[in-house]
């Protein structure tokens, strides 16, 4: 083996630059900046090792003696194995592509092993790659081959090169509707903006529960709400949950409540803020599951140029140390102000944005603001409930507000627990809501749901808003909802 060793580094030395070995290391799936050593010769000898204790010298012999076959046979005295490479089958609805950095691939394979054992069939790198099959040309098969691309999304998965580029493959396959993409958000990171327009599965401080979500997602089901002691709970299921889908042009991921009678008001109403409680009935619609976020009104703004209002009279309005101020330059990017900014809460919702902000961007994305009928009823269900999860009054696991977190928090992050019937994260919390619904008088519109500094009391869902249509709030966000069904 020593011999065979040294037969490899003299020929690696020999036959290729710097430049060359770090394009030979991405074809191996090897991180090159990991090799110790600044020569040719000290690199060179790393990757040997590494592949040695890998059990994939094979491997490099496969690759060089395919890019170098006249120096592989005359230097080595015969012809360069020719492991066999799987052929490329159809795209498989049950194969799952897993996407992840090496530093995370002990939760990966975990993942792998879970998904295989509920039926579903798992590309992962480097168990599905082929002896002597370079990176490029697995990566394609595993592609070619799933229906389904997961995101192991990490500081070190935003930050490789190898993940970068197979995501942004998969997303483009995503946007021709012939893969799904679902993105795993397991630690904090700054990840591309584009990746942060997808609904992530949560999985941070309970790989056990994302893992529920995630095969939700894959089975096209809603996730099992969990009871009290921690455990599913079957007569917790969100029943009235139907479908979802991705609107083409925001990103936004809509859920649809079906046609019928629900309870519109409060039995209990107070007088200035709520409706006295009666029946109605809407026909079916689609509404955004989550508040639009960050990274959804950038794509507006990139694609539009769009200047908001806070842009444009210069100030936004901040609650700040348990009183309203107008802030100089708090804008949507700067909510805040001037030292304050998004680049970390991409997937929270947009907030700093009028309603007239809030028009513009569903003009552009084909969309329109909910009335409050369509918001209360997505909000609630059709059993007059005062919170989206129940009759319980709101708690740190249900919904961000009282001022706990200080600021927005990611969307998504208290579902399942605080997710309304119909599937519907955040609706109590977070951020307010705009929706059509004119005030008396004057130029205030209706805003729904609290945000993250306000009470019990203001999350319930008949509560109603004055807020001025022409001033933005570091409180108040939106969801949207489809112009057809």
């Amino acid at each position: 083996m020593a011999e065979d060793r040294n037969a490899l580094l003299d020929f690696l030395t020999r036959h290729y630059t710097l430049d060359g070995l770090k394009t030979l290391c991405f074809n191996l799936f090897i991180d090159y900046d990991n090799l110790s050593g600044d020569t040719k010769s000290a690199r060179g000898r790393e990757l040997i090792l590494h592949l040695e204790r890998a059990g994939r010298l094979v491997d490099l012999e496969a690759v060089v003696g395919r890019e170098q076959p006249r120096a592989f046979e005359r230097e080595f005295r015969r012809p360069p194995p020719i492991p066999p490479i799987p052929t490329r089958p159809n795209r498989d609805p049950r194969q799952v592509f897993i996407s992840h950095a090496q530093e995370d691939d002990a939760f990966a394979h975990r993942l792998a092993d879970d998904l295989c054992a509920h039926g579903w069939r798992v590309w992962i790198a480097p168990d599905s790659i082929a002896p002597g099959e370079t990176w490029v040309d697995a990566i394609n098969r595993g592609l070619e081959a799933s229906a389904t691309y997961v995101l192991v999304l990490t500081p070190a998965a935003s930050s490789s090169p190898w993940v970068n580029t197979e995501t942004n493959v998969a997303i483009s396959l995503e946007h021709q509707r012939i893969m799904r993409f679902i993105p795993l958000d397991v630690a904090p990171s700054r990840p591309p903006p584009l990746w942060t327009a997808y609904q992530n599965v949560p999985f941070r401080g309970d790989y056990g529960r994302g893992l529920e979500h995630l095969l939700a997602r894959l089975d096209g089901r809603p996730p099992r709400a969990r009871g009290a002691n921690g455990h599913n709970d079957k007569a917790a299921e969100l029943h009235l949950f139907a479908d979802r889908r991705l609107h083409d042009r925001s990103r936004i991921e809509l859920v649809r409540v079906a046609a019928g009678s629900f309870l519109y008001g409060a039995r209990d109403a107070d007088s200035r803020h709520e409706l006295p409680q009666r029946t109605l009935r809407l026909g079916d619609y689609w509404i955004g599951r989550a508040p639009v976020t960050n990274a959804q009104f950038a794509r507006f703004v990139e694609a539009t140029g769009h200047r908001t209002t806070a842009e444009t009279t210069g100030f936004g309005r901040v609650w700040s140390g348990g009183r309203w101020n107008d802030v100089e330059r708090a804008y949507w990017r700067r909510p805040e102000g001037p030292r304050s900014s998004i680049d970390e809460r991409m997937h929270h919702p947009v907030v700093c944005v009028s309603w007239h902000d809030a028009q513009a961007f569903c003009e552009w994305a084909g969309l329109r603001l909910p009335s409050e009928a369509e918001w209360e009823k997505a909000a609630r269900g059709a059993d007059g409930r005062p919170y989206p999860w129940g009759d319980a009054p709101p708690n740190g696991r249900l919904a961000n507000h009282g001022q706990r977190l200080g600021g927005t928090s990611a969307v998504g992050q208290f579902s399942p627990a605080g997710d309304s019937p119909y599937g519907l994260a955040d609706a109590a919390g977070n951020v307010w809501e705009w929706t059509v619904g004119e005030a008396s008088g004057g130029s205030a519109r209706l805003a729904r749901g609290g945000g993250w500094p306000s009470d019990e009391r203001n999350l319930r869902v008949t509560w109603r808003a004055e807020v001025e249509a022409g001033v933005a709030f570091n409180t108040v966000g939106f969801r949207a909802v489809a112009i057809r069904g």
